[in-house]
């Protein structure tokens, strides 16, 4: 299906946020990108806007199969991408990386890179 991928550059599993996450877990930078990403494909099937109803930090840590990723995410204890409130969860920046305008744009980048990399003589 088209739609069935999510934006990840290739610097995320070395972003700060990640080692984060590793050290607040105890495990390695590589597992806790592993359960970010399955966390941020879970996430991208259940929200457009970022938004997630009733998402607990505890429910992030068994989607993402990683103890203590929820509270490493969270705005209050860890590196500040996901706000939890009363009402369940939202996440920081949804829209720029993971909605369906930014999933356009990627796509069109990519489209206008191969297009330049046509034209471009040797």
């Amino acid at each position: 299906m088209a739609n069935e991928w999510i934006k990840v550059e290739k610097t995320t599993p070395d972003k700060l946020e990640i080692r984060q996450v590793a050290r607040a877990c105890s495990v390695s930078l590589g597992v806790a990108f592993a359960a970010w990403f399955r966390l941020w494909c879970y996430l991208d099937s259940h929200t457009a806007d970022g938004e997630v109803k009733g998402l607990t930090p505890a429910d992030c840590d068994d989607v993402a199969q990683l103890a203590g990723i929820g509270n490493a995410l969270s705005v209050d204890r860890g590196c500040g991408w996901i706000v939890f409130h009363a009402t369940g969860a939202s996440i920081v920046n949804w829209d720029r990386h993971n909605g369906k305008s930014a999933k356009k744009r990627a796509l069109t980048n990519q489209r206008v890179s191969r297009w330049r990399d046509r034209e471009t003589p040797e």
